[in-house]
């Protein structure tokens, strides 16, 4: 069986659903094909390679694209399957009944989809899968428990991707070390996505730095690389066992500089100096809103401005730079309000934000 992935390069970030989920086809013995719409035409990857299946990973801005090629592509290929999976069909599963697809995917989709594989391999009903919805079972589907063990996943296909879009060339690569996040910002997905997983099992997972170490040399071997993006919703919460050893073998084995996110209150001088230690270069912490009122209120971001300005003042103190976020417009606040959000990153002496 052959599965075409398509996706559309936006922003230089590798697609960590599709190169997981590709990974796992790959592993299962399954054909596996990529078309890149910056960089192929996807009727002609379509002739040449004749899936039988095609997939796509969409969030809620990239899903109009993608539901308007599918429509194109089940008027020519009606006997292809197509489905979606990602953050939009996974927060609004309705999806499945637009755009000619034939299944969407939500949430975690390595065992699913694996799962919906082998029922279309074998001509076999798939309405009962979990995680898998189509427009018959849209209004009763369930999910399986979450993955419990991470490192249990063979590595991200990145030769997939590497090797088939420019992304391969460019030297700085996103790596994603856990999943899951305990905070309840109100603009973020992570308090619906819990609700959808309560009692499925434990939300925070994290791969072995074992797994992470090997991942990053084998990424180093094939491709130029001189920065790592860890993507990670929060890479590091405290000083614990995972980052000490994570810190003596990325500088071991690794030894690049490296961006990671995470809070300003979470933030302490024992971290920041394991990180340096490390080769943390940059660090993300987002402000959102300079009044504490408006941040604590409407966007569940209890943390002070003495908190904020203290963190990112220790990461001048290392010499690592800082990188932030706020949010400018929001309900019923005025320019006044946007002007705090910038004497904010002002007064904790933020290298780079983006409003």
């Amino acid at each position: 069986m052959r599965v075409l992935f398509v996706f559309k390069n936006e922003n230089f970030l590798a697609p960590a659903g599709l190169c997981t989920i590709a990974g796992v086809v790959k592993d299962k013995g399954y054909h596996t094909y990529l078309c890149e719409l910056n960089t192929h035409n996807p009727f002609e990857v379509i002739d040449r390679v004749k899936p039988h299946v095609i997939a796509y990973s969409a969030s809620s801005g990239e899903a109009k694209h993608y539901l308007r090629l599918n429509s194109l592509i089940k008027e020519r290929y009606p006997q292809i399957f197509t489905v979606m999976g990602g953050p939009h069909p996974t927060f609004y599963p309705d999806v499945v009944c637009q755009g000619g697809l034939d299944a969407i995917c939500v949430g975690e989709g390595e065992e699913a989809f694996l799962d919906l594989l082998k029922a279309i391999d074998g001509k076999q009903s798939y309405d009962k899968i979990p995680n898998i919805v189509t427009p018959e079972n849209k209004d009763r589907f369930r999910v399986r428990n979450l993955i419990e063990d991470l490192d249990s996943l063979p590595f991200p296909d990145y030769d997939l991707l590497y090797d088939n879009t420019p992304l391969g060339k460019y030297p700085l690569k996103s790596v994603i070390t856990s999943r899951g996040c305990p905070y309840n910002c109100t603009y973020c997905f992570n308090s619906a996505w819990r609700e959808i997983y309560k009692g499925k099992g434990k939300i925070i997972r994290r791969h072995s730095v074992n797994y992470i170490v090997d991942l990053l040399l084998y990424i180093k071997k094939r491709w130029p690389l001189s920065c790592v993006k860890f993507y990670d919703d929060i890479f590091v919460y405290r000083v614990d066992n995972w980052l000490e050893e994570f810190a003596e073998k990325y500088k071991r084995y690794i030894g690049l500089p490296f961006f990671i996110l995470t809070r300003a209150d979470l933030l302490t001088e024992e971290m920041v100096k394991l990180l340096k230690y490390a080769g943390c270069r940059t660090i993300s912490m987002s402000i959102e809103a300079g009044n504490p009122d408006i941040r604590r209120d409407m966007l569940k971001r209890n943390m002070s401005n003495e908190q904020i300005i203290k963190a990112h003042r220790l990461c001048e103190k290392y010499g690592i730079y800082t990188f932030t976020n706020c949010i400018i417009g929001l309900p019923d606040t005025d320019f006044k309000n946007d002007l705090e959000s910038v004497n904010l990153c002002i007064k904790a002496k933020v290298d780079w934000v983006e409003f």
